[in-house]
């Protein structure tokens, strides 16, 4: 049983079921005044929760364009979108630790006519992989979330998906900002140290909840 109400709970806090229920409500103040009656009446309200639910899109996530592979300009186009695309719809913690990691990793690209280091050597072109490839991965699947639920709702060691984020971003941002001081210090050692850890805790690491913990298919670690 509890396993099924944590599928559905993610559902009540969404975008549609509210809009639904709202109308819904609206449907039901009609049927009580007497405006509308019996079958009619009951079948407005069905109707008007349907409106509300397919009008209203659901939460969605971020786009998935970022890759080492592309070109420098391109990198700092996606990340800027990124950004952009989840301001206003997470908490502002979360927020400037995105703007933290996108700074951080700009630091990694090589500048306008001059590819440098940074661009050949294989552990900043690693870590700038791991981290490009992490960031959309793990929004896109909290975003996937009701926000309520997700900065409301524990699901993990009595932390919310929020928290577990948070974590993950605090982790990967400190990361981030170690390898952008190794490369302006040249510290080939350190960047491999970092380009290793890097890869070992992210890689594979996508936000991870089980889906009877967030009720949804997407994971988080």
């Amino acid at each position: 049983m509890q396993a099924i109400w944590r599928r559905v709970e993610p559902f009540l806090y969404s975008r549609r079921n509210i809009a639904g229920c709202l109308l819904a409500l609206g449907g039901l103040a009609l049927y009580a005044l007497g405006v509308t009656s019996g079958v009619i009446g009951l079948g407005l309200v069905a109707a008007l929760y349907a409106v509300g639910y397919l009008v209203v899109r659901p939460e969605r996530g971020v786009p998935h364009t970022l890759s080492a592979d592309q070109d420098a300009d391109n990198v700092r186009t996606e990340l800027d979108r990124l950004v952009i695309s989840i301001h206003g719809r997470v908490a502002d913690d979360i927020y400037v630790r995105v703007q933290n990691i996108r700074d951080s990793i700009l630091a990694t690209l090589p500048q306008a006519g001059d590819p440098g280091q940074s661009l050949a050597d294989p552990n900043v072109y690693l870590i700038r992989k791991t981290a490009l490839a992490y960031l959309p991965q793990a929004l896109d699947a909290y975003l996937a979330v009701p926000r309520i639920y997700a900065e409301r709702r524990a699901v993990a060691d009595g932390r919310t998906p929020h928290d577990v984020l948070l974590d993950q971003l605090t982790l990967m941002d400190s990361k981030m900002h170690e390898v952008a001081e190794d490369l302006v210090h040249n510290d080939t050692e350190k960047l491999l140290v970092h380009g290793r850890f890097l890869q070992e805790r992210f890689a594979d690491s996508t936000m991870k909840l089980t889906p009877t913990q967030v009720g949804v298919d997407q994971t988080i670690v």
